[in-house]
């Protein structure tokens, strides 16, 4: 099946991929930043830092 890139529907399909993309990026993101967060190296390392200062 071939759709013709003028169509309103292509154009729609197009939009709604990208925008689906946009969506899952933003929520794998989201995930790796919370994993890293609640990794106990990262908060030894932060606590470090804290008694330093």
């Amino acid at each position: 099946m071939r759709l013709d890139s003028d169509t309103s529907m292509a154009k729609f399909w197009s939009s709604l991929v990208t925008i689906a993309a946009i969506a899952v990026f933003g929520f794998i993101a989201w995930k790796a930043f919370d994993t890293w967060r609640s990794d106990p190296a990262v908060k030894g390392i932060e606590q470090i830092m804290q008694q330093q200062k």
